[in-house]
C-alpha cells in the first residue's frame, strides 16, 4: 500500500469496515487486506494484480474481492484490465461477490465501469459499488 494516495487508504479502510460488518459473523470468516493494520496478511495476487482486499470463510462456500479506487484511477485503463481480472476470478467460483469502493460523487460512474467489465455471458457475480465521502 506504499506510496498510495490519502483518499486511496482512506477508502480502502472504508471498504475493509463495510466487508468486515457484512460478513464477519459468517462461520471460518478470513480477510485480507493491502493495508498497514493487516502486516503481512496481504491478498494474493489474481490475474497478475492484487486486490485491496480478499474474504472468504473456512471451507470456502464464498469469495470477495474489494477494490478502493479514487475518482482520477476509475478511467485509468489498468483499472479496468484489474476488474475484468477480478471479475473473471470470481466467476470461476460459486458465490463470487466484487466490491468497488469510490468517493461518493464517483458512484454512478463506477457502477457503469463495473457493468461494462461484466461478461454478458451470463455470468454470476454479486457486485456492488460502495461509497463513501
Amino acid at each position: 500500500m506504499s506510496g498510495e494516495s490519502r483518499a486511496h487508504t482512506n477508502l480502502v479502510e472504508n471498504l475493509i469496515d463495510a466487508v468486515e460488518s457484512r460478513h464477519k459473523h459468517l462461520r471460518g470468516f478470513t480477510m485480507f487486506a493491502d493495508h498497514h493494520s493487516f502486516g503481512n496478511d496481504r491478498p494474493p495476487m489474481i490475474g497478475g494484480f492484487t486486490p485491496d482486499l480478499f474474504a472468504s470463510d473456512v471451507p470456502e462456500s464464498f469469495r470477495i474481492i474489494g477494490e478502493a479506487k479514487t475518482s482520477l484511477d476509475l478511467d485509468n485503463e489498468r483499472t479496468h484490465f484489474q476488474i475484468r481480472a477480478f471479475l473473471e476470478h470470481l466467476s470461476l467460483r460459486p458465490n463470487g461477490m466484487f466490491y468497488l469502493a469510490v468517493p461518493l460523487f464517483a458512484g454512478p460512474r463506477a457502477r457503469y465501469l463495473v457493468k461494462s467489465c461484466l461478461k454478458s455471458d451470463g455470468t454470476k457475480v454479486i457486485t456492488e459499488v460502495l461509497t463513501f465521502l
